[in-house]
């Protein structure tokens, strides 16, 4: 393991960037660039530079916050570490079995235990069922059957002549590291269910029995928080593995035996994945710096692209804004147009109705004209004298034609 590590640490070295080694070709091509080049490296250099400067100033500023967090709460973690280490040595709060509940389960058809909170013996004849206790331990804790050495499937499990079987376990969870306890309470109980066809379900259940959830991920979770490793031999050592750890004459099988127990090989493995994503993820990270030239002129082509399409929509809007006010302008004129018009109908019809009664006027004065030279003819007719009768009435008639006449040009003009 550590010689992998001093590999990918050598290859790393090798594959880092030095500004102050370059070979004189290099240097000479590069002085032999068009000077318009030439700038737009630097530039992409001097950008580069920035953001490791401010890469830099983020790492200042969370160590500082993480000094500051220490300092404020250096008490309270102090506490905490001294309560933790006075209970070293006293009993469990957390990750302990409290019981183990079977229901047609290999040899028993209902078999249920009390577990103490320290050490446990269970004590029978052979052939009693003391192993296939600590294989429903394995298989309601999410363990394969294979690593029980009692079966190669679940289906083995069951009862001989029963369809189904059902493991429950209950795990005590108290104390300051418990796993969700506002969700769980002080008691996490797992059921396992599983039948003749194949099929295998969890119920993952409170202290109150109320079901929290029924997915397998969430009771890797439950063990990973609890450290506990079903498939280690330090957890669970099944007969089989017992004796061929004794039985195993090569050191090499009694090393990777060693390394299992003791979890170094799940270190390692662990070590070998975080060097890997390490190494993606730096590759990845070079890929994306490098295109970041490519898209910071992409951005500012955009950015400009929508700060013309945002003074267009601006521009629209004010143009929209504008006709509204020419159409209420064309509107108010055509108003006022209307309201002088309506003016000047109301004046030429109290005119109208003024001339109107001056020809009434007329017209009754020249009846009664008529009627007066009616009687003023007969008279005359009587008395032979007609002169001045006859003047009057021709008088009377040029009033009347003008009086008309008025009224005639009037109509014509409205």
């Amino acid at each position: 393991m550590a010689a992998k590590r001093r590999v990918a640490d050598s290859s790393d070295e090798e594959g880092d960037y030095s500004p102050d080694v370059t070979p004189a070709k290099k240097a000479k091509r590069e002085d032999t660039e068009q000077p318009q080049s030439r700038k737009g490296k630097a530039k992409a250099r001097q950008e580069e530079s920035d953001e490791e400067d401010e890469e830099e100033v983020k790492e200042e500023e969370g160590e500082d916050a993480d000094k500051k967090f220490e300092e404020e709460n250096e008490d309270a973690i102090r506490a905490a570490v001294q309560r933790k280490s006075r209970h070293q040595g006293g009993v469990a709060e957390m990750g302990i079995i409290e019981s183990l509940e079977m229901h047609q389960f290999m040899c028993h058809k209902y078999l249920t235990f009390s577990f103490g909170p320290q050490v446990n013996f269970i004590i029978g004849h052979n052939g009693s069922g003391k192993s296939a206790v600590l294989s429903a331990i394995t298989v309601a804790l999410g363990g394969k059957a294979t690593s029980t050495g009692r079966g190669s499937g679940l289906k083995s499990f069951i009862r001989e002549g029963q369809p189904v079987s059902e493991v429950s376990i209950s795990l005590k969870n108290q104390g300051e590291e418990a796993y969700k306890p506002e969700l769980y309470g002080k008691s996490i109980v797992i059921t396992r269910r599983f039948t003749k066809e194949g099929s295998s379900s969890y119920k993952i259940k409170s202290k109150d029995g109320r079901v929290v959830s029924t997915k397998r991920e969430e009771l890797a979770a439950i063990c990973d928080h609890m450290n506990i490793q079903v498939d280690n031999p330090m957890n669970v050592l099944t007969q089989d593995s017992a004796r061929q750890f004794l039985s195993a004459s090569h050191p090499a099988d009694k090393y990777r035996f060693f390394l299992k127990g003791t979890q170094l090989q799940q270190l390692s493995d662990e070590y070998d994945t975080c060097l890997e994503n390490i190494s993606s993820t730096a590759k990845v990270l070079q890929s994306r710096k490098e295109g970041m030239s490519d898209l910071r002129q992409a951005f500012k082509e955009a950015s400009a692209k929508f700060e013309e399409a945002s003074k267009a929509r601006e521009q629209k809007h004010k143009a929209d804004e504008l006709k509204k006010e020419l159409a209420w302008a064309h509107v108010a004129a055509k108003e006022e147009e209307m309201k002088k018009k309506i003016g000047e109908h109301e004046k030429l019809k109290r005119r109208l109705e003024k001339l109107q009664a001056e020809m009434d006027s007329a017209e009754m004065a020249f009846r009664a004209a008529s009627e007066q030279v009616t009687l003023l003819e007969s008279q005359i007719a009587e008395l032979g004298d007609m002169d001045d009768l006859n003047s009057r009435k021709a008088e009377l008639e040029e009033q009347l034609k003008g009086n008309r006449k008025k009224i005639s040009e009037f109509k014509v003009s409205d």
